[in-house]
């Protein structure tokens, strides 16, 4: 479960850092409503960590397994991403930083502390998500053939 995860994580925050840079070469990072397709990229490692690790148990995947083999490729992915846009802000970012200051979009903190906010605050809509997009796709996953316990 940890390997699928770690896997799908570092694909996804491959992804995400991607089009972050794609974002930044074609100067669309402003339009803050494109971090919309961050949370598809998100859906799409988990649900490919979630695919993986049920041919891995040849389809007979817990529940649990399933949501934490999500959480983790979630909390994986998400930690790099952070990790890479504090560097980014740290040594490129300041027009970043002055646009997320001006329109608020991270309160009023985040001149005085960019790279905590912007960490914390990547951190937390990336977990959330993630844990969110592995419980629905575990509706999906979860094994078809229930058995109530003393029925025929």
């Amino acid at each position: 479960m940890e390997k699928i995860g770690l896997k799908y994580g570092l694909l996804t925050a491959a992804a995400l850092i991607g089009y972050f840079l794609l974002m930044k070469v074609l100067g669309l990072v402003h339009i803050i409503e494109l971090r919309f397709l961050n949370g598809v990229i998100m859906a799409v490692g988990v649900v490919l960590a979630i695919k993986g690790y049920k041919q891995l148990k040849e389809g007979r995947i817990s529940y649990f397994k399933g949501i934490g083999t999500g959480l983790i490729t979630s909390v994986v992915g998400t930690v790099i991403f952070a990790a890479f846009m504090v560097i980014y802000v740290k040594t490129a970012g300041e027009d970043m930083v002055e646009m997320l200051s001006a329109e608020r979009y991270f309160g009023e903190r985040v001149e005085s502390t960019p790279g905590v906010v912007i960490f914390s605050v990547l951190l937390l809509e990336g977990v959330i998500s993630g844990f969110m997009i592995a419980f629905i796709a575990m509706q999906w996953f979860k094994q078809r053939q229930h058995k109530v316990p003393g029925a025929p």
